[in-house]
C-alpha cells in the first residue's frame, strides 16, 4: 500500500494532474475533453460567470476547488496546478541563488480583484493571465502549422518559468491572479471566523476594506470605460457558432485552442492578424478543409469561457456564422451547364433554384433568413465562386 500513499500525497496528485493536463491540451481527438482541466480554475469561472451572468454545469468543478481553498490555503496550487509544478521545480533549484522578492507586493490579489470587478462590466482584464490559460496556451503549437503569432502564444509558459530563475517563486508568490484570489480567500476567511486577535483583526479589516475600495474601484473604472475605447474590428471574420458578439468574445476568449483541438472537420483555426491584436489568437472558421457539421455542438462544449455559448444541436438551425454569397457571373448555371450541388448541399434549405428573369437560365438564389453559413455550399462548388460573408 506504500504505492497507494504515495499516489495521493499532494506532490504526486499535482504529478498526476500535470500528466492528465499535459494529454488533455494536446490535439489526440478527445473530442468533448478536450482541454478538460481547465474547467478546475475558479479564477476562470468567476470572470465567466460574472461576464455572462450564467453558468454551465462543467461550473461545478471549479466551485468545489473554490469551497476547497476557502478552508485549506491555495489548494489549488498545492494539489493541481500544472504551472506551478514547473514554478516550483526551477524556484527549488535556485533557492539561495536568486533576488529576494519579500519586499514585491502581493500583485496577484489585486490582478484577481480587479479582474473580477471589471468582469461584473463586461470585461474581465485579466483572464489570460490564469494560470491554466498559459498552460493550454503553450500546446497551441501542436495543433497549427508554425507561424509568429504561434510561436508568441506558446512563448508564455517559457516565459513564467524563466522569471523564476532570477526571482525564484515570484510567479506563485506575488504575481499569480489565482493563487491571488485564493490568499484573499483564505483572508476572507479568517476574518469571518475571527481567527486573528482583536487588534491585528480590527487592522487586517481597515487595510483589507481599503485595497479592497481601491482596487475593486480601479477593476470597475476599467471594466467601464475600456469598452469605449476598444475600436470594432477593421475586417470582420467568421466565428464558431454560438459565439458572443466580437468585442466580447475577444475578451472573454482565452485562446486555450480547445474548440480548435476538438473541432471534427477541422474548419477552426487561430486569427493570426497582426493588424487586430484585440482578436488575435481566437478561434476563427476556414472552410477550405471542411463545413460545420449541422449535429454538432463540440465547440460549445468545451469553451471553459463561455466565449462561445453552450448550446445543444437542434439550436444549429438558428445560430448564425454567416450567409452564403454566390457569384452568378462565374457559377456553372451561368454558363448553361447543368450544377445543383448547393442546393444538395444544403441540409437548411437555404439555397432555391429560380428562372431568371428574361431568359431560360435556372439560377441559385440564397434564403438569407435560413441560411446559417455552415459552409457545405463553399465545399462542394465546383467553380469555387460561394463565399460566406460574415
Amino acid at each position: 500500500m506504500a504505492w497507494l500513499k504515495r499516489l495521493f500525497n499532494k506532490t504526486d496528485t499535482r504529478s498526476l494532474f500535470l500528466l492528465l493536463s499535459i494529454l488533455f491540451a494536446l490535439p489526440l481527438g478527445w473530442g468533448a475533453m478536450s482541454g478538460m482541466s481547465i474547467w478546475f480554475s475558479p479564477f476562470i469561472m468567476l470572470n465567466s460567470v460574472f461576464v455572462l451572468k450564467s453558468a454551465v454545469w462543467l461550473n461545478i468543478l471549479a466551485v468545489i476547488v473554490l469551497i476547497l481553498a476557502f478552508w485549506r490555503k491555495r489548494w489549488f496550487c498545492r494539489n493541481m496546478c500544472p504551472l506551478g509544478w514547473g514554478c516550483d521545480l526551477i524556484s527549488s533549484s535556485r533557492k539561495g541563488r536568486g533576488y529576494p522578492i519579500k519586499k514585491i507586493p502581493p500583485l496577484g490579489k489585486w490582478l484577481a480583484i480587479s479582474s473580477l470587478v471589471a468582469a461584473l462590466a463586461g470585461i474581465p482584464i485579466f483572464i489570460l493571465l490564469d494560470p491554466m490559460s498559459i498552460f493550454n496556451s503553450f500546446f497551441v503549437i501542436f495543433s497549427q502549422k508554425l507561424a509568429f503569432p504561434i510561436l508568441l502564444s506558446f512563448s508564455g509558459l517559457p516565459l513564467v518559468l524563466a522569471i523564476n530563475l532570477p526571482f525564484p517563486g515570484i510567479w506563485c508568490s506575488k504575481l499569480c491572479p489565482l493563487g491571488g484570489l485564493q490568499d484573499e480567500l483564505i483572508s476572507v476567511r479568517d476574518l469571518i471566523l475571527g481567527k486573528q486577535r482583536q487588534p491585528k483583526r480590527i487592522h487586517s479589516i481597515r487595510s483589507t476594506g481599503r485595497r479592497l475600495f481601491l482596487v475593486s474601484g480601479a477593476g470597475l473604472l476599467a471594466g467601464l470605460l475600456l469598452p469605449s475605447f476598444i475600436k470594432p474590428a477593421k475586417k470582420s471574420y467568421l466565428q464558431p457558432p454560438g459565439s458572443l458578439p466580437a468585442d466580447r468574445f475577444n475578451t472573454l476568449c482565452i485562446r486555450c485552442g480547445s474548440c480548435i483541438k476538438s473541432c471534427p472537420t477541422d474548419i477552426l483555426k487561430h486569427h493570426m492578424d497582426p493588424s487586430e491584436l484585440l482578436s488575435w489568437m481566437v478561434p476563427e472558421i476556414s472552410f477550405k478543409e471542411g463545413y460545420c457539421l449541422e449535429n454538432c455542438n463540440v465547440c460549445s462544449q468545451v469553451c471553459p469561457s463561455g466565449a462561445i455559448i453552450l448550446f445543444d444541436r437542434e439550436a444549429k438551425k438558428h445560430l448564425f456564422i454567416g450567409r452564403a454569397e454566390i457569384g452568378l457571373s462565374r457559377c456553372l448555371l451561368s454558363e448553361n451547364k447543368e450544377c445543383d450541388r448547393c442546393k444538395a448541399a444544403c441540409s437548411y434549405d437555404a439555397i432555391l433554384m429560380e428562372q431568371n428573369e428574361g431568359s431560360l437560365q435556372t439560377l441559385p438564389v440564397v434564403i438569407p433568413e435560413k441560411c446559417v453559413g455552415c459552409g457545405a455550399c463553399v465545399l462542394i462548388c465546383p467553380p469555387g465562386v460561394i463565399e460566406i460573408v460574415p
